[in-house]
């Protein structure tokens, strides 16, 4: 099976792009492809520990289960930086990385490629 790549730039609550983002990454998980998502921008958020959005879905729950289930996540350490995460803020099972490193190498194991951003 093929692998995709998700990059993701909108928030965890800014739209619908997060939910997006996940139920795409289950159906391919679903068929048996691999997964990785590269959350830049706004989309760093996705990736946070401790989120508590209580009318909305915890985009970091569902983040969970896809790393679970084997998808890479990487969150972008300039964008991080920039919206004053810390190291450590990040959620279990994410790293912190570059676009040069990871979202590059990401592209290069890739067979797909989906950008959600707004």
């Amino acid at each position: 099976m093929g692998t995709l790549t998700i990059l993701i730039r909108s928030g965890s609550m800014m739209n619908m792009d997060a939910n997006v983002a996940v139920e795409l990454a289950n159906a391919a998980l679903d068929k048996g492809h691999g997964v990785k998502i590269f959350c830049y921008g706004e989309g760093v958020t996705l990736a946070k520990e401790g989120q508590d959005p209580r009318s909305f879905p915890n985009i970091e729950e569902e983040m969970a289960k896809l790393i679970s289930r084997g998808a890479e996540v990487v969150i972008c350490s300039t964008c991080s930086t920039a919206r004053g995460m810390k190291m450590g803020e990040e959620m279990e099972g994410a790293t912190v990385g570059s676009l040069t490193n990871d979202l590059s190498r990401f592209i290069s194991e890739s067979d797909r490629l989906v950008t959600l951003a707004r």
